[in-house]
């Protein structure tokens, strides 16, 4: 190469009209382009669909003998049944609860069932359906409340059903979990205290009680930004619900659920559920050849770190996109208790970040590092448990970062919004 051509090239690369490979592709993330996300969207769409009616309408591996459909929904449609037939604390007794399954399936794959009361009672509707109609009719009105959302933050329905279709969805929808139902109470919540609608959004969060590990650093992002109405709507929706609970199921199925605390606890402790399938940091360090009390300890000084960036940012700035990226990114975080299906909550985030990045332009490296969380969504518990790499806690990390690097950037700092800016108009 001659010293003339050499200049050439620097130049070249120093030219913002003519960016190097590196700067095009990992950047600006230009390959990201419209035409190749819709694409792969809606290849994933068909194959998401035949999947589903395949598991939910022909004879396959994950049903039991009398073909039952042995995933995660068993436990929730049960433990709804268990209302109906006026014994619901019979779910909160591992013993008796694992022989209904055995008697129901002629299996003795088991589902434990930790939720509190208020989901139970949740399910009780579903549970007047036969059970795959309610596995279907659950996973669908929960991932439909999810694209409502989604299409409340972007403003497009086509990025909506993009967003629905990312891989942790598609996991949580073959587990009928709960999931996508939590991710769209976040979002509401979020929504609520974006728009003003400071009584909606707590309304929201009081919902989100149904799975409360989830909600932990949402009082601390209220209490920073100092948003009392939201804070006591949240109070007494957990209050109202709790109390709607136990007039119908009885105030002793709250007795046995707390008794049956300690269960759940020694579960994890013990590696009930295998640690590369969870995907808190706990679970890592777990994996990683840690003790309970290392593992615990680590876990602990993640929290205490993730608990500061929310109470920062929800003090210091009012961006949702700042504030969504960095709670619910800290939300997994902080619980030591988190599955790979739970993943789905950080659709949220993205949602905002997508919005954000359309309207002025996404930073450096942002649009690589989303479609990077996006694509490991689902992939983690695998790298773990046949790869031995426990990257989990990696995703949230990055969308909390993501958020608190938006904390005081200046716009000049990002690119133009590319190819994917260009969706068509028609679903604005």
């Amino acid at each position: 190469m001659t010293a003339q051509t050499e200049i050439n090239s620097e130049l070249a690369a120093a030219d913002p009209q003519n960016p190097g490979l590196w700067h095009r592709g990992a950047t600006r993330g230009d390959w990201l382009t419209w035409d190749r996300i819709g694409f792969a969207c809606l290849c994933s769409a068909i194959g998401y669909s035949l999947a589903l009616a395949w598991m939910l309408l022909l004879p396959n591996s994950f049903g039991s003998a009398n073909g039952t459909l042995l995933m995660d929904y068993l436990s929730f449609w049960l433990a709804g049944k268990q209302v109906l037939s006026g014994t619901p604390e019979l779910v909160y007794l591992p013993k008796e609860f694992a022989a209904l399954q055995e008697s129901y399936t002629g299996s003795d794959t088991v589902f434990g069932f930790f939720y509190p009361p208020t989901f139970q009672l949740l399910q009780s509707p579903f549970a007047l359906l036969p059970y795959k109609v309610a596995f279907a009719a659950f996973v669908g009105l929960t991932t439909g409340l999810l694209f409502l959302a989604c299409r409340m933050i972007t403003g497009k329905w086509l990025l909506a059903a993009c967003l629905i279709l990312v891989p942790a969805c598609a996991n949580n929808a073959f587990h009928g979990q709960n999931a996508a139902l939590t991710a769209a109470l976040y979002a509401f919540f979020l929504i609520g205290i974006e728009r003003g609608k400071f009584v909606w959004a707590g309304v929201a969060l009081g919902l989100l009680t149904i799975k409360p590990q989830l909600g932990i650093l949402a009082p601390v992002a209220l209490i920073a930004s100092l948003n009392w109405r939201s804070f006591v709507s949240a109070s007494v929706t957990t209050l109202g619900l709790a109390g709607l609970s136990v007039a119908i199921v009885g105030i002793g199925v709250w007795v046995v659920f707390w008794q049956q605390a300690p269960v759940a606890a020694a579960m994890m402790e013990l590696g009930g559920v295998e640690w590369g399938k969870m995907v808190s940091t706990y679970g890592s360090a777990r994996q990683l050849g840690l003790g309970h009390m290392g593992a615990m300890s680590v876990q602990a000084v993640v929290g205490l770190g993730v608990l500061a960036c929310v109470w920062h940012a929800w003090r210091k700035s009012e961006d949702m996109t700042v504030r969504a990226s960095v709670l619910v990114g800290g939300a997994l975080l902080v619980t030591p208790f988190a599955l790979s299906y739970d993943f789905t909550l950080l659709v949220v985030p993205c949602a905002f970040l997508i919005r954000d990045g359309l309207k002025s332009g996404f930073l450096p490296y942002e649009k690589v590092l989303l479609a990077g969380v996006i694509a490991l969504s689902a992939s983690t518990s695998p790298l773990a448990l046949y790869v031995g790499l426990p990257v989990a806690p990696l995703l949230p990390l990055i969308v909390l970062w993501l958020g608190m690097r938006r904390l005081g950037n200046d716009l000049e700092t990002r690119d133009v919004p590319t190819d994917i800016s260009k969706v068509p108009a028609t679903v604005a």
